[in-house]
């Protein structure tokens, strides 16, 4: 008997196993053809009279969860108050929006430890801040399902703050984003790093039709950087990829090294929560991650710092294009034990806290300095790179 009982409880399990094996394949390996939208451009002009354009690049944000008792009394704009010049201060503004823009009670139906949204009523605080652009790539944006990213999408467009990596269907999420500031052409995609986790679990990619995040992807990633390469004269790509609160990991190394193979100017990474270095390859700018920007929750007791990265270009002139002339790093305090959720520059009494991000990035052989309490990134001025 009790051989029959475990003959049946061993096909049973056979069976399930090749099931999940065979469901797996499919969603690893399904990769229809896909017709990307053609970007979104917005044209303006420089919003300061210098012969720069400068770009602001600013990491994890979402006005949720532990903030959200301070902002009631507050009001959404609190949580950048304090560094809403930065932002302001570029032509183009960026940041990572780790959370659904709704107000769907429909949720993430599996185990999940954190689950995020956001009021609708924040975006007019993002209008205020001067923010341009957010990546909608990242293990969060999915939290209230199908509904919460759609609903993310129209919030955002009737506020004006344009998106990349997230949409309904595959080619609204790899479609990019180009800004147009006085001729000067700056681009922007967005990927998640593609992880099991992240594919058969929280089923977060755009596949097809369906809705979801832009995968990070050998092939397709080559064809939309190529694509947009032609088009651009600076091209910025979000990866959320990498661990909480851990080093750099090698499969962040591995991606850079392809974004960087292609051309890319700059990578703009994130999802970590806190600071890792910088790597100059070629003409690349790596920033494995910013480390957070206005986030919602407490942070790990490790946490100090995250990074606004301040990059100027020389414009484009005739048949010159654009380039990259200077890159910054502007420390914040993250920690929101210290701040109350309203992030601020870091202070000279606190600038020990930025020793192991200058000691990570001298390790991967980026040349930076501290300059007060900026932190200036050499680059590679060779033309021929």
């Amino acid at each position: 008997m009790w051989r029959r009982w475990a003959l049946r409880t061993l096909t049973g399990l056979v069976v399930a196993g090749a099931g999940a094996g065979g469901w797996s394949a499919f969603w690893t390996l399904y990769d229809p053809e896909v017709r990307v939208a053609p970007p979104l451009v917005v044209v303006r002009p420089r919003r300061t009279t210098s012969a720069r354009v400068r770009l602001a690049l600013a990491g994890d944000f979402a006005p949720t969860d532990a903030a959200m008792k301070i902002i009631r009394r507050r009001g959404y704009r609190y949580p950048y108050e304090a560094t809403a010049r930065i932002l302001r201060d570029a032509d183009v503004s960026f940041a990572n929006l780790e959370a659904p823009v709704t107000g769907s009670p429909e949720i993430f139906p599996l185990p999940k430890r954190w689950i995020y949204a956001v009021d609708p009523a924040a975006t007019e605080a993002w209008r205020w801040l001067g923010l341009d652009v957010v990546s909608l790539a990242n293990n969060h944006v999915t939290d209230h399902r199908d509904r919460g990213v759609l609903d993310t999408v129209r919030h955002l467009d009737a506020a004006g703050i344009a998106h990349v990596g997230a949409g309904a269907g595959e080619g609204a999420a790899r479609r990019p984003v180009v800004f147009d500031v006085g001729g000067t052409r700056v681009g922007f995609l967005a990927y998640l790093e593609d992880r099991a986790q992240y594919n058969l679990y929280f089923r977060a990619f755009a596949v097809g039709d369906g809705v979801g995040c832009a995968r990070f992807g050998l092939r397709d990633l080559t064809e939309d950087v190529r694509r947009l390469r032609r088009e651009v004269d600076v091209l910025v790509v979000s990866v959320h990829w990498g661990d909480n609160y851990r080093p750099i990991t090698a499969s962040q190394r591995e991606m850079a090294r392809h974004l960087a193979d292609l051309g890319v100017d700059v990578v703009a990474g994130h999802h970590p929560h806190d600071v890792q270095g910088v790597e100059v390859r070629g003409k690349t700018v790596i920033l494995y991650s910013l480390g957070n920007y206005a986030w919602g929750a407490i942070g790990h007791d490790t946490l100090r710092v995250g990074t606004i990265a301040r990059i100027d270009l020389v414009p484009r002139k005739g048949d010159a294009p654009a380039r990259l002339s200077a890159v910054e790093l502007l420390p914040i305090v993250t920690q929101n034990r210290f701040v109350r959720f309203r992030p601020r520059r870091i202070e000279a009494g606190e600038v020990r806290w930025l020793e192991p991000l200058l000691a990570e990035s001298r390790a991967l052989g980026t040349p930076v300095e501290l300059d007060g309490t900026t932190i200036r990134v050499g680059l590679n001025t060779d033309q021929n790179l």
